[in-house]
């Protein structure tokens, strides 16, 4: 488990890992799918072998090695998110 945070030219935002492996990150620069921090941040997540996750409004699917990004995401579907990857067991990994 761990905390990573950007804060330069390019990106300004922060990643989480936790226990089950997956990564969650949150971005909200100019060069993000965000209104730069204002009210939205861009939203990614992979799990522990690196394949990427989108969540569907009920679960997450594993869209592989697909770079899919959550776009405007308000402070609340920031928090959903996190709380909805913790939950991930490490088998569905």
């Amino acid at each position: 488990m761990n905390f990573k945070a950007e804060n330069n030219e390019i990106h300004h935002g922060f990643q989480m890992t936790f226990q089950n492996g997956c990564t969650i990150s949150v971005q909200f620069s100019k060069f993000n799918y965000s209104d730069q921090g204002k009210t939205t941040a861009e939203v990614a997540a992979w799990d522990g072998k690196g394949s990427w996750l989108l969540f569907d409004d009920i679960n997450w699917i594993d869209i592989g090695d697909a770079t899919e990004v959550m776009s405007k995401c308000t402070p609340d579907d920031v928090a959903m998110l996190i709380s909805e990857l913790v939950k991930l067991k490490n088998e569905q990994q």
